[in-house]
């Protein structure tokens, strides 16, 4: 029932905030995003320039919602919220007293459907030639993300569906100048898109850039975060970093030749779990069952983990469809 006011600190606009930027924050959708979904957000705006108000009015208007929740009456979501962008990097631009700090997050264009992406392609392809055309990129480092990519839909059943929606896109964009002044900064960066890298390792490199020191060096493997100006280590798995091992794509996964008694065994395995997690209300259910077993694939990790003694262990990954309803379980 807690708001997020009494962690405010810990978000990453706070750092540039106590460090004199100024923040602004804008969301398309403030029922499901990080902050909100089955969440309270926050009591007090936690920037400077927060657009809640202008969306929650958007989102509430009857014209507006007889109208595509991808458009701001007759201009795209997307370029209202561009535009916002644009007026406060314009308006500050020059400002070298009080630099700024933005976060947008925009979730109604592809969240039900990935290929809706290509139809914001030439917004944001607008986007970002405003961005260079007003020279605003040359004194922003400018960070396009996702938090993850498709979580359902036919493509997520095939096994590239389950790689895909765990290595959502990241990229990082320099000023021209900041290559040629600091091209060692440059090479790191260069070896680390080989590297194993979270959203985490991404809130330590905001951080570095709140007070910037050009240097580099190895970064401590033992830390859940690496600042990207720090060189990822090449042997940093999964564990290092603390993804889940549902989501960890370090490890190859094969078609699995296993028995039909082992992978029946797995099924109901899995089905015994269901029912645990469902046992407060199983005699308003019907019965649970597994209905057949779609794929059943074998890890193959690396030589070692953490420690650094061999792995003597087999993991499999399952998925199977259950009845009644058709239901679709990785475990």
């Amino acid at each position: 029932d807690k708001v997020y006011d009494y962690v405010n600190e810990d978000f990453i606009w706070s750092y540039f905030s106590k460090a004199g930027y100024r923040t602004g924050a804008i969301f398309d959708d403030y029922h499901v995003t990080a902050f909100h979904y089955q969440k309270k957000g926050w009591d007090k705006p936690p920037v400077d320039y927060y657009h809640r108000v202008v969306v929650l009015a958007k989102n509430n208007d009857k014209l507006m919602k007889a109208t595509s929740s991808n458009c701001f009456g007759d201009m795209p979501e997307i370029t209202f919220n561009h535009d916002f962008w644009i007026q406060m990097a314009s308006t500050f631009n020059n400002s070298k007293t009080r630099p700024y700090f933005g976060f947008s997050f925009s979730v109604h264009l592809t969240h039900d459907s990935h290929n809706m992406a290509s139809a914001g392609d030439h917004l944001y392809h607008r986007f970002l030639q405003e961005l260079k055309d007003k020279n605003i990129i040359n004194n922003t480092v400018f960070i396009f993300f996702s938090d993850h990519g498709q979580r359902f839909g036919k493509t997520r059943e095939m096994y590239n569906g389950k790689i895909e929606s765990s290595t959502p896109y990241m990229f990082l964009v320099f000023p021209p100048w900041f290559h040629r002044k600091y091209p060692q900064i440059i090479k790191v960066l260069k070896i680390n898109q080989e590297r194993l890298t979270t959203n985490r390792d991404i809130y330590e490199t905001l951080r570095d850039l709140v007070n910037f020191q050009a240097t580099t060096q190895l970064g401590d493997i033992n830390k859940r975060g690496i600042s990207l100006f720090q060189e990822i280590p090449r042997e940093r798995m999964c564990e290092h970093a603390q993804i889940s091992v549902e989501y960890c794509v370090c490890n190859e996964l094969t078609n699995s030749n296993v028995s039909s008694s082992m992978s029946l065994a797995l099924a109901l395995t899995v089905q015994d779990k269901l029912k645990a997690l469902i046992y407060t209300v199983l005699d308003k259910c019907s019965v649970l069952k597994f209905k057949k077993v779609m794929r059943v694939m074998e890890e193959q990790p690396k030589t070692t983990r953490v420690n650094q003694t061999p792995v003597n262990s087999t993991r499999y990954h399952i998925t199977l469809m259950t009845t009644p309803g058709d239901a679709v379980y990785e475990a």
